[in-house]
C-alpha cells in the first residue's frame, strides 16, 4: 500500500493510501535544496548570461535603471532576488525604480505588496510603480506586431536606459511564464492586452508550448522586442520555493535556455504510462494559491495525462474564494451551446478577452473529464455556484473515483500540477 501526500495549499498536507497496483505514476520525485550563497549566485547568473553582455558592463551604460517584478499572481519571491541587483545598482550610482507588471490584474494591496518585495525594499525609499493598464495616458505605443496586435507600453518602462526583469520560469495556462510576458500583458496598455488576447482561442495556446507553434507566445515575444526588454533573469523553483536555479541574459535566449532547465525537473512524458493514461490524476496546491483562479490550473496542466471520461482531483482550501474564476458559472457545465454562448459574450464584450483566458482553458478540460475538489466546509458553497463537485476529504474524494472505476483504477499523483508540463518541444511533439 503507497502512502501519497498531497500538499493542501496553507493548510499542510492530507495524506491517502492507494494500493501500489492503483498508483501507476507518482510525479512526488526530489527535488534539490535552495543553492548556497544566494546573494553570490544572483550575480553570478547576471554576470555570466547565456546571451548578451553581462549586467556590469550594461549598468555601467546605463544612468536610468528600471526592474520589472511580477504581481501577487505570481509566487516569485522578490525580496530573496532583488537586495543584491540593488545593491549593485545603488553602488554604482545608477537611478533605478521598481515597476510592478500588474497586467490587467488588479493592484496589489499593501500587504501583497509586503509579501512580494519585503519591508526592507518597502522602506528604502526606491520609488515603486504599479502598472494600471487602464490607466491609458501612463502608456506609449510602440509598434504592431506580426500578429496585428498594436502595442502601447508603460511610459515608465520606456523612460529606462537599462530595463531588467527579474521573476521566475513555470508553466501556465498559455505556455511558460516569465520572460516576455512581463511585457505583454505585464506593462501593456488594456487595449493593447484585448488585442492581443484575441489569440486565446488558438488551439496551440496550452500548457507546455512554446513558439512557433504557441502564436500567443509568440506575439508576446514580438511586443517584447517592439518594447526591447533588454535583460532578464529568471529562478525556477522547487515545490518548497527554494530557488534551485537562475538564468539571465537576453530575455529570449534566456526564457528558452530556463525553459529547458525547468523541463528538466518537471516534465513527465504520459505516453510512459503503462497501459495507456490514466483514469484518475490527483493534485494538490502551493500555499500561495490563495484563490481558485490559481489553484484551478492543474485541471489543464493534468489534461494530457488523464483520459477522457476520467477525473482530476484538486486538493485546494482557497481561503480567498473563487476569485475572477467565479466568472465561468455561466458557461457551466461547458456544454457546446454554452461555449457558443461564451465566444458570444466576448464577441459583444459582455467577457473581456484577457478575463475569460484565465478560465476557458480550465473549462474547455471539464467539457471532457470530471473535476472534484477537496477544499474546507466554508468553501464547498462556493463550487456549487459553479457547478463544480466538491468533498471536505480526500478520502471522499477517493471512494468515489474508486467505486466510479473498480479496483483497477489507474491514478497518478501530481502534488504540484500547476507545474507539470509534457515536455512538449517546439513543435509540440514529445
Amino acid at each position: 500500500m503507497a502512502v501519497i501526500h498531497v500538499p493542501y495549499g496553507v493548510k499542510g498536507t492530507l495524506d491517502l493510501e492507494v494500493p501500489d497496483k492503483n498508483l501507476v505514476l507518482n510525479t512526488d520525485v526530489p527535488f534539490p535544496g535552495e543553492m548556497p550563497n544566494l546573494n553570490d549566485a544572483i550575480l553570478a547568473a547576471l554576470e555570466n548570461p547565456v546571451a548578451g553582455p553581462p549586467f556590469s558592463e550594461r549598468l555601467r551604460k546605463a544612468n536610468r535603471v528600471v526592474i520589472l517584478v511580477d504581481n501577487f499572481a505570481r509566487l516569485t519571491p522578490a525580496y530573496k532576488l532583488l537586495p543584491p541587483i540593488l545593491e549593485k545598482i545603488k553602488a554604482a550610482g545608477k537611478y533605478v525604480e521598481i515597476l510592478i507588471a500588474s497586467g490587467a490584474l488588479r493592484e496589489m494591496s499593501e500587504s501583497e505588496l509586503e509579501r512580494k518585495l519585503g519591508k526592507e525594499i518597502l522602506s528604502s525609499g526606491i520609488p515603486i510603480v504599479v502598472s494600471k493598464a487602464r490607466e491609458t495616458w501612463d502608456f506609449e505605443f510602440v509598434g504592431v506586431t506580426s500578429y496585428g496586435s498594436p502595442i502601447s507600453v508603460h511610459k515608465r518602462f520606456l523612460a529606462a536606459d537599462f530595463r531588467l526583469a527579474v521573476t521566475m520560469t513555470q508553466a501556465t495556462l498559455w505556455g511558460y511564464g516569465g520572460g516576455g510576458s512581463m511585457i505583454l500583458p505585464g506593462v501593456s496598455s488594456y487595449e493593447t492586452i484585448e488585442w492581443h488576447h484575441r489569440l486565446m482561442t488558438s488551439p496551440t495556446m496550452k500548457v507546455g508550448y512554446e513558439p512557433p507553434l504557441n502564436r500567443f507566445r509568440e506575439d508576446i515575444e514580438e511586443a517584447m522586442a517592439l518594447a526591447r526588454l533588454d535583460m532578464s533573469l529568471l529562478a525556477i523553483f522547487n515545490p518548497k520555493m527554494e530557488l534551485i536555479d537562475l538564468t539571465a541574459g537576453d530575455t529570449l535566449a534566456a526564457h528558452r535556455a530556463s525553459v529547458k532547465k525547468y523541463n528538466a525537473r518537471y516534465a513527465f512524458d504520459p505516453a510512459k504510462i503503462p497501459g495507456g493514461a490514466l483514469d484518475v490524476g490527483i493534485s494538490g496546491s502551493f500555499p500561495g494559491d490563495r484563490f481558485f483562479a490559481h489553484a484551478c490550473w492543474p485541471i489543464a496542466n493534468l489534461d494530457p495525462f488523464v483520459r477522457d471520461g476520467g477525473t482530476i482531483i484538486v486538493a485546494t482550501p482557497v481561503p480567498g474564494g473563487l476569485a475572477h474564476y467565479a466568472y465561468a458559472k455561466d458557461y457551466m457545465p461547458p456544454t457546446r451551446d454554452a461555449m457558443r454562448r461564451l465566444y458570444d459574450d466576448v464577441f459583444y464584450g459582455k467577457q473581456a478577452l484577457w478575463h475569460a483566458c484565465l478560465w476557458l482553458p480550465v473549462i474547455e478540460v471539464m467539457a471532457r473529464k470530471e473535476v472534484i475538489v477537496v477544499t474546507e466546509p466554508e468553501r464547498v458553497p462556493d463550487f456549487e455556484i459553479v457547478k463544480i463537485p466538491a468533498v471536505t476529504s480526500l478520502q471522499e474524494a477517493w471512494e468515489r473515483v474508486r467505486d466510479k472505476y473498480g479496483p483497477n483504477v489507474k491514478v497518478g499523483h501530481f502534488p504540484y500540477g500547476k507545474w507539470i508540463v509534457t515536455g512538449r518541444g517546439a513543435d509540440g511533439k514529445l
